[in-house]
């Protein structure tokens, strides 16, 4: 059943992962949720059409999105409901899962495993940034996010290496704190990527003194102005 509030929560993430898990190449929710935060911060806003086939295939072929509504249904709450925390400037929460035996890892290692898969995601998701994505200055600002990031998955570049392991320095040492340091980083960059337009009305200024445009023969100020 459909959660009627239009809001994400636990059982619905735990479907989600299920319906993911059905298709070999698509992303797990982790990822997922990383990734369409990255997408809600495109500054070329793009459209459903242009974000979901990549979650199901690495060059975003749309044949691979399949035609399964409650799983694309499950994605777009997700999608509006972080664009919706970012426009608030308040409310996001990272799809988190927890670690597997977290009682044999260290701290660091527990931390990094739960936060790997969103920063992928999301690093994965600012590639469609254009060239702010190589910016050196937009890549020391990821520094939160890319902390988390396992150096050996970029085993083809030295340079991005050594860049996760320097950031890996500068990581927070408790998972609230790294979770904060994500979500604030999030936000800074949603003020600047894609702000909130201011509204505006278009429509022509209504005097006090001038007929109601409900065109009751009254003035404005003793019609509809009253209200």
């Amino acid at each position: 059943m459909a959660n009627p509030t239009g809001f994400i929560d636990t059982a619905d993430v735990e479907e989600l992962q299920n319906l993911l898990e059905a298709y070999e190449n698509s992303m797990d929710v982790g990822v997922l949720d990383g990734f369409l935060t990255a997408a809600a911060l495109n500054p070329n806003r793009p459209s459903n059409e242009d974000v979901i086939p990549y979650v199901f295939d690495e060059e975003g072929d749309p044949e691979a999105v399949p035609d399964d509504a409650r799983l694309l249904e499950l994605i777009d709450m997700r999608r509006r409901e972080i664009e919706a925390a970012l426009a608030a400037g308040n409310g996001l929460d990272p799809v988190i899962l927890p670690a597997e035996d977290e009682d044999d890892m260290t701290r660091a290692e527990a931390i990094d495993y739960a936060l790997e898969p969103w920063c992928t995601g999301f690093l994965t998701g600012t590639s469609a940034w254009g060239e702010l994505s190589d910016d050196p200055e937009m890549v020391e600002r990821l520094t939160p996010i890319i902390s988390h990031l396992d150096p050996e998955a970029f085993e083809d570049s030295e340079e991005a290496r050594a860049l996760v392991a320097r950031a890996a320095e500068k990581a927070p040492k408790t998972l609230e704190d790294a979770l904060f340091a994500i979500v604030e980083t999030v936000f800074e960059l949603k003020k600047e990527l894609v702000p909130n337009k201011p509204i505006v009305n278009a429509g022509p200024r209504i005097g006090r003194n001038d007929p109601c445009p409900c065109g009751s023969g009254k003035k404005y100020k003793q019609c509809c102005g009253k209200k």
